[in-house]
């Protein structure tokens, strides 16, 4: 079971912790970039790099909201962090001493809060995602923010945790993640679509294929000369005398006319039967092979 982080105080930059939770996903985005450069400190956009962590974003996702969320949509950023120092940093507090996402608006400065994690979060970064990192390790984590609105842009600012020094922003447009999210769910039910036309195509081609098998048995069992000899068409007909001989597949025909080949020669042998020998007849074969 995914485990579950409650948002509480922490020591690093007096920021929080995130928590663990649902929703369903997307793609990345069309923004814009600002970068402030602080010597070898800065944030381009997708890399933020300070003296104890270097952030590189390597996607950015929407998800629906859920009753985790109150109903609000989710942004999600995922990232892998690097401790390039001996502190005690793991993923959550090393992003969140670094990063806030902000929706404009009128009266605040409409700081976003930190979300539950999606459902489709992994295992492993549930597993690593409080856990410390070692002196030049990486782990891949996530960070999740509610909407307040689906229309204004997200805009993802860094700063020097300890300082608060600013070192850059990114602007993520929510209207170009959600025609990525529907084009997204567009192939999947195209996808699904096709899918069902081919299992029917399959399931017709099936069907066809019986009816024509199921023909050819009828036009075998019905063809064949007129013949008048009822007993001798009963064992055409009767598969179980003809099992392991050569006509086994042979149509009723080919055996009617064999079985009427071996009843001829049979008779022909008694009439010879007849005229050298005063002996009582016998009476001809009609065993098949």
């Amino acid at each position: 079971m995914k485990k579950i982080l409650t948002i509480g105080a922490i020591a690093l930059a007096g920021f929080s912790l995130a928590a663990c939770g649902n929703q369903q996903s997307s793609t990345s985005t069309k923004s814009s970039t600002t970068q402030q450069t602080h010597g070898k400190y800065y944030f381009d956009g997708t890399t933020a790099n300070l003296q104890d962590v270097k952030i590189k974003i390597t996607g950015v996702k929407f998800y629906q909201g859920d009753e985790t969320t109150n109903g609000k949509n989710v942004i999600c950023f995922d990232y892998t962090i690097t401790n390039k120092t001996d502190k005690d940093v793991n993923a959550l507090t090393g992003w969140q001493a670094v990063f806030n996402a902000y929706q404009d608006n009128k009266n605040t400065e409409g700081k976003l809060e930190v979300a539950p994690m999606p459902s489709d979060t992994s295992d492993q970064i549930l597993q690593e995602q409080d856990q410390s990192i070692k002196k030049g390790g990486s782990v891949q984590c996530r960070m999740a923010y509610e909407l307040d609105s689906n229309k204004k842009p997200v805009v993802l600012k860094a700063t020097k945790g300890y300082d608060g020094t600013f070192l850059g922003k990114k602007t993520f447009k929510l209207d170009k993640l959600l025609d990525q999210k529907q084009a997204t769910s567009s192939v999947k039910d195209n996808s699904t679509e096709n899918s069902s036309a081919t299992k029917n195509s399959s399931t017709n081609t099936s069907e066809i294929s019986n009816n024509r098998d199921n023909s050819r048995s009828n036009q075998q069992a019905t063809s064949g000369k007129p013949h008048k000899d009822e007993e001798l068409w009963s064992d055409v007909n009767n598969n179980n005398n003809w099992t392991g001989s050569i006509y086994e597949n042979a149509t009723p025909q080919e055996r009617y006319d064999y079985l009427q080949a071996q009843a001829q020669r049979g008779a022909e042998q008694e009439a010879q039967m007849s005229s050298s020998s005063p002996a009582p007849a016998v009476q001809p074969s009609t065993t098949q092979p």
